[in-house]
Parts: C-alpha cells; structure tokens; sequence
C-alpha cells in the first residue's frame, strides 16, 4: 500500500510540473522509470514463462524502446559534452556520473587491452563514440580480464 501511495504522489508532483514547455517529456521519463521499476520488481521467473508463453513480441518491443531510448540518451550526452557539462558512465555499477566541468572518469588499469577492445567494438558499429559502442568495448574490456580504477 505504501508503493502505491508513493506511486499516486508522484502523479500528482508531475501534474504540477505541467507548466514546464517540455512536462511531456519528463513526465514520459517519469513513467517510464516507474514501470521499469515495477517491472524489474515481479518475479523473473514468473515473466520468463509468459514470455515463453507465445508472448516473444513484449521482448520485441523492450528492445526496441530500448534502442529508443539509447538513440536520445545519445544525444543528449553529446549535446551537454559541448555546452560544458561532462557526463560519464561508470561501467563497473553502471552509475552515471554528471558535474559541470572537471569529472574524476574511470580509467582502464590496462590501456593497450582497453585500445584493443575499443578497436573491436569501433569496427563493429557504425557510430562511435556511442553508448552501443562504449558497452561493447567495456564489455569487451571486462570479459578479457580488464578493470577499472578511479582517474
């Protein structure tokens, strides 16, 4: 019940909020976040079964809104790189990290295997520096033995 009453006074900050130019889309984030969290909260178990159910199409559209979502995600982070803010990701918890000006990044503790890593993922997507070609090449990076430490 306490979720629930969290959930509806949310609602009622974002109707508030509508005097924003761009409520929608934040409001949109909003939703977006609480039904991912509600999502991620069922039990695993229990979806994996519907969706092997005949329901592979709900699969079909998280991707795609994920592929949606990286899209502006994108964007956004290369449009507040070149008006000053520096953004970065943290791949080891997947934290992001956001300051105006200087940003204490992750670096690799093996740089020539990081290169090699980032080499493989560029020859694989067509736009780099990109959030797909940055995972990969992290994924990469800690799937052949690489760490991160503190910059």
């Amino acid at each position: 019940m306490k979720n629930l009453d969290y959930i509806i006074k949310k609602v009622i900050r974002e109707t508030q909020e509508e005097n924003s130019s761009r409520y929608m889309f934040f409001s949109n984030l909003e939703q977006m976040k609480r039904q991912c969290e509600i999502l991620l909260d069922m039990d695993h178990s229990m979806i994996e079964n519907i969706l092997e159910n005949g329901h592979d199409w709900a699969q079909d559209h998280i991707s795609e809104a994920k592929n949606n979502m990286d899209q502006v995600f994108d964007f956004l982070m290369n449009e507040t790189e070149r008006d000053g803010m520096d953004m970065s990701m943290n791949f080891d918890n997947e934290d992001i990290v956001m300051s105006e000006g200087k940003t204490k990044k992750n670096k690799p503790t093996n740089p020539d295997l990081w290169q090699q890593s980032l080499d493989w993922a560029r020859q694989r997507y067509e736009v780099c520096p990109s959030a797909y070609c940055n995972g990969a090449a992290a994924k990469r990076y800690k799937s052949k033995g690489g760490k991160w430490r503190k910059g």
